[in-house]
């Protein structure tokens, strides 16, 4: 625990933390340990790594083609396979949002005209106040929903499709 020149904050070339704690943690850590015998000491010390991303930094892949050959290829392969998957169900979601979407138009449009040949009928019945008064509240209703939408769009969180496309 000596030597720690080779301790560093930047991020290797994939973007992933640094393989190795912060130099003030590596103080903090041997503070602690120093009443410790060195046996003692020894056995505490662990090596931890932290990586963000589908892929462990390269180094670590090399490491695992020595120790297995053409593991780094199948680990690699994984990632490229969850990504594929990622992307189609990405696609699917928003192609199921998009039909949705259209389906609740359609039954809305339905209900709407249904609700509009009720008021004709009322008033070709000589009920002229009566389907005036629906006709009114149908128009307000339709209003109310379409500025309750509007505005339930305008605060939507970004879809997975967008989400996805700024992750990779």
């Amino acid at each position: 625990m000596a030597d720690h020149a080779d301790v560093g904050a930047e991020q290797d070339a994939g973007g992933n933390q640094p393989l190795v704690p912060r130099e003030e943690t590596i103080e903090r850590v041997e503070a602690i340990l120093q009443p410790l015998p060195p046996v003692e000491r020894q056995e505490v010390i662990e090596q931890v790594m932290f990586h963000q991303g589908p892929l462990p930094p390269a180094e670590l892949l090399r490491q695992y083609d020595e120790v297995v050959p053409g593991l780094a290829r199948e680990i690699a392969d994984g990632a490229s396979e969850e990504r594929a998957f990622r992307h189609r169900m990405t696609e699917k979601t928003g192609t199921q949002e998009f039909t949705l979407n259209i389906l609740g138009l359609a039954a809305m449009l339905i209900a709407l005209l249904m609700m509009l040949a009720i008021v004709a009928y009322m008033v070709a019945m000589g009920q002229a106040v009566a389907g005036a008064a629906l006709g009114g509240a149908i128009i307000v209703g339709v209003i109310v929903a379409l500025s309750n939408y509007r505005k339930a769009e305008a605060t939507k969180l970004p879809a997975p499709a967008e989400t996805a496309k700024k992750a990779d």
